[in-house]
């Protein structure tokens, strides 16, 4: 596949569809149970009538345990990322629904964006991954950085 092809292809050519989304309310353990059972990095979060709201990532969750106001016990972090994110912690973790660690405002973009204005959009936000939403903002898809370069290497 030469670099033409790929300037002609669009977020719908490369984007993984029907995306394994977040939902409002969620704890952090059950986002961190959902991203590890379908080995993803990150998700779209949706409200209660399935529209986008924001993104939550493994990032996210270090940030917000890691970060200088937190008072969150980190070992939280250390069952996550050892793959224990069913264990109870030892009570280490208070409830923290998803909203107060996502980032809102997520970027979107619409099935026909072409490949060259999206990875323009990710560098520039510094994201891995858009979200491809429908006129009502509805996730169809996302596309992760790992799948650009994809296809640039055709």
């Amino acid at each position: 596949m030469s670099f033409a092809t790929v300037r002609t292809q669009v977020a719908k050519d490369v984007m993984t569809s029907e995306p394994v989304c977040a939902e409002i309310g969620m704890s952090v353990r059950q986002v961190a149970r959902l991203l590890e059972e379908n080995e993803i990095s990150g998700a779209p979060v949706i409200d209660g009538r399935g529209c986008v709201v924001g993104v939550v990532s493994k990032s996210d969750l270090v940030r917000r345990y890691l970060g200088a106001e937190s008072d969150y016990d980190p070992q939280f972090l250390v069952e996550f990322f050892r793959g224990d994110a069913e264990s109870d912690g030892g009570g280490a973790e208070p409830f923290l629904g998803v909203e107060e660690f996502m980032t809102s405002d997520p970027i979107t973009a619409a099935p026909n964006t072409p490949l060259p204005q999206l990875a323009g959009r990710m560098a520039e936000a510094r994201v891995h991954r858009v979200i491809v939403v429908d006129g009502e903002g509805f996730p169809v898809g996302i596309v992760t950085s790992l799948d650009l370069v994809k296809a640039i290497a055709g």
